[in-house]
């Protein structure tokens, strides 16, 4: 998986839209969180279940949704330029996709500016 655009993994569109659709009475809120958190789920278990290996190399913006499909493999790679956010904290949700059970078991510490 790679960004598309230049700018970032994942920007936020997602966000807007379950939240246009929320507001909608539609469906789409359940349908995306549900399909997203198996997803998620599949990648975190593929290293235990399969020996396949899921490798994220964060070079850049890594944020929201693109958190949860890269921070869940069995290695993470961050270089020197890694933004990581989970910036719909900002408009009060919850950072999902794990993130705090993520954080709260880094190993060697928070690295500088996380």
């Amino acid at each position: 998986m790679e960004g598309a655009g230049g700018k970032a993994f994942c920007a936020g569109g997602d966000v807007v839209a379950v939240q246009e659709a929320a507001l909608a009475g539609k469906s789409l809120p359940y349908d995306f969180f549900y399909e997203e958190y198996q997803l998620n789920h599949r990648i975190a278990t593929m290293w235990e279940k399969k020996r396949v290996p899921h490798i994220a190399l964060w070079d850049g913006i890594t944020m929201g949704g693109g958190v949860g499909l890269s921070a869940h493999g069995k290695f993470r790679i961050a270089t020197e330029r890694t933004l990581w956010a989970k910036p719909e904290t900002a408009i009060g949700l919850f950072p999902d996709v794990g993130s705090t059970h993520l954080l709260s078991r880094i190993k060697g510490g928070l690295p500088m500016g996380l």
